[in-house]
């Protein structure tokens, strides 16, 4: 409960910081080209560090603790990870290199050669960070598994300080590529302190890196449900980019204003709740598996109650919070109305996603990480159906309500294959 308090401190502290910045770059730049085409330069790094370098730290996190209690050569086991890090990370950052073209014109059709060249400018400026993104989820994880949670959550904290200083003294300097800019120092700035915090709490061990020994077996079995599962679950975002981009100019800023201040609760809950429970639940599956879904159930029927009640006065709130928070500047009124009904829309997924997030890192705990990959591929397939419907009969707003669809469905069928390898277990 401390380690959860304290996260949840420090979340709010960052996120708070974060949510500073967003509404500078909305008083800067309001729903504007400038902001569509960032977001689309940041999705397919975004994408790969989410999908395939989490995928890889999520697994990795158990079979660490695993490691450090049926071995003595950690150290190895650790180097051999940084190792697949990097060159997972290398191949990724190629491949997206030279699919950028395709990917763009293909997916984001039928805009003007400078709209294209302002994504391509800011993807390459982008791209490196999935690097430093990696090592930085890695180390921090260590940390974590260390009972050292405070000094991770803290980290993101200077991506979103480069960016303030950006926006506030070097905006005529590099206004096109200054959002860009600001992610990838901040994001080396982010790696360089990861790194100082764990050689000062002695958690990084390096020694012959050993991809033989039983637990990084363990870690390519069950990367590749993880990879797909993620990569399934992950494309949610890029179909809601996709028919956001079909929409009028600023449409994909609509999207991304409204998704702030739900994904802003989220992140608190999942940060302060999620990175607790997934060392947690790797520890206590081995020692006592019964208890460990006893906890769970416990645990998602807390947060499910607790998240429903915030998001619900949240709801209540929208128009004067949306206002309040961005109404400036080139942000309009008209603005705050659009941005507040999507708002309204997605705050009702929050539960349901909190909950998801929970059995996710219970599952992971355990090695099932293929029950999420059932489950992304009907959210998947959900996801690119509702969101063709949907955004053909109410436009913007039917991106939202196939985005609170998706993620109320997806909480569903991970309760259902919880529930199901549970009783599994108990007939054993």
């Amino acid at each position: 409960m401390i380690n959860i308090i304290t996260i949840g401190f420090v979340t709010i502290l960052v996120k708070g910081i974060g949510f500073y910045k967003e509404m500078e770059i909305g008083s800067h730049f309001g729903l504007s080209e400038i902001v569509d085409t960032f977001l689309i330069a940041l999705l397919i790094p975004g994408f790969i560090n989410t999908v395939f370098m989490s995928s890889f730290q999520n697994v990795f996190i158990p079979n660490y603790i695993a490691e450090t209690r049926t071995t003595t050569t950690i150290a190895s086991f650790l180097s051999a990870c940084i190792i697949i890090t990097f060159g997972l990370g290398i191949l990724l950052m190629l491949i997206s290199y030279f699919c950028t073209d395709i990917f763009l014109e293909s997916v984001f059709k039928n805009h003007n050669l400078q709209y294209y060249q302002l994504i391509r400018s800011q993807f390459y400026i982008i791209l490196p960070c999935v690097i430093f993104w990696s090592f930085s989820s890695l180390f921090s994880g260590i940390l974590e598994t260390k009972g050292f949670f405070g000094y991770s959550a803290i980290s993101a904290v200077f991506t979103s300080i480069v960016i303030l200083v950006c926006l506030f003294f070097l905006k005529n300097q590099m206004s096109y590529s200054l959002l860009a800019i600001g992610t990838l120092v901040g994001s080396i700035i982010e790696l360089i302190y990861i790194l100082l915090v764990s050689f000062y709490k002695k958690t990084v061990q390096i020694a012959k890196p050993n991809f033989k020994s039983f637990n990084i077996q363990m870690v390519y079995k069950q990367l590749p449900s993880k990879i797909g599962s993620g990569f399934l679950t992950g494309s949610t975002g890029f179909v809601n980019q996709f028919f956001a981009a079909q929409l009028a100019i600023g449409s994909i800023a609509s999207f991304n204003y409204g998704m702030k201040i739900p994904a802003f609760l989220a992140t608190i809950l999942v940060l302060s709740i999620g990175n607790v429970v997934l060392p947690y639940f790797s520890t206590l599956v081995q020692e006592n598996r019964a208890k460990a879904y006893r906890v769970l159930y416990q645990t998602l029927a807390i947060t499910f109650v607790v998240s429903l009640f915030i998001a619900g006065i949240l709801f209540l709130c929208s128009d004067a919070i949306i206002s309040f928070l961005f109404e400036r500047g080139n942000f309009t009124a008209q603005n705050t109305l659009v941005v507040s009904h999507i708002q309204k829309i997605v705050l009702i997924y929050i539960p349901f996603y909190i909950a998801s997030i929970i059995i996710i890192k219970f599952l992971t705990s355990i090695n099932k990480n293929s029950y999420m990959f059932y489950a992304s591929v009907i959210n998947f397939i959900l996801s690119v159906t509702l969101n063709y419907f949907l955004a053909k009969k109410f436009a913007i707003y039917g991106l939202a309500i196939a985005t609170t669809l998706v993620y109320s469905i997806n909480f569903i069928v991970l309760f259902l294959c919880v529930r199901h390898q549970h009783k599994k277990e108990s007939v054993q």
